[in-house]
């Protein structure tokens, strides 16, 4: 069992293509646990990412099979009942195509929407995390929790801090910089937006913005 009352420790919530402020968590150098017992907690980013289109900030978010309210983490499953994989890749392809570095990501992140099916959501957040981590060339030292912890000392709780009820303003340890956004042009920049969006944007040079 993760030893919570270390030091230095960051505990974080498990995200579907986490925001900026997320992967800047990842980025610190402190000690990272990823927490999967908690109980589901609904209009999260575990399940949802924000990238940025034609028409502004659009959301793409995981259905999932029906479960009890309180039902850990771990024992989500994703629901397949409609296309959503197929509607998320064309929503990111439709975004990101023009950007300067989709060409280069793209076969990366293709199969998570085209042949790969994942039966839980922790699954398919991790993997598409470790592809992201690998091609920002980021490698944090991350642990993963083996059971729920309502309250925790000797690490800083983000599980309920990255999260888009709450402003990532409220964060004093995220210092918000712009880099190029594809429509910024048209509606100004966006800021926190899924790490897919500066990864298609700034490519190498992600890792130096976090």
């Amino acid at each position: 069992m993760t030893n919570l009352s270390e030091p230095h420790k960051l505990l974080l919530p498990c995200l579907y293509f986490g925001p900026v402020q997320y992967y800047s968590k990842l980025a610190s150098g402190a000690e990272c646990i990823v927490e999967l017992h908690e109980h589901f907690p609904k209009q999260t980013y575990r399940n949802r990412t924000v990238i940025f289109d034609s028409n502004g900030a659009l959301k793409l978010i995981i259905p999932l099979q029906k479960h009890p309210e309180k039902t850990a983490f771990k024992d989500i499953r994703i629901s397949y009942d409609a296309p959503w994989q197929n509607l998320h890749w064309q929503s990111i392809e439709s975004a990101y195509r023009s950007s300067p570095y989709f060409e280069y990501f793209e076969d990366e992140f293709a199969g998570f929407y085209k042949d790969q099916k994942y039966v839980f959501l922790h699954e398919y957040n991790l993997a598409i995390q470790e592809v992201v981590l690998r091609l920002l060339k980021l490698k944090p030292r991350i642990g993963y929790s083996t059971e729920y912890f309502k309250e925790v000392s000797g690490a800083t709780d983000l599980r309920s801090v990255i999260s888009p009820k709450k402003s990532f303003e409220a964060d004093p340890a995220f210092f918000l910089k712009t880099y190029p956004q594809v429509f910024e042009p048209k509606y100004g920049f966006l800021p926190n937006l899924s790490i897919a969006d500066l990864l298609f944007n700034e490519g190498p040079a992600a890792l130096d913005y976090l």
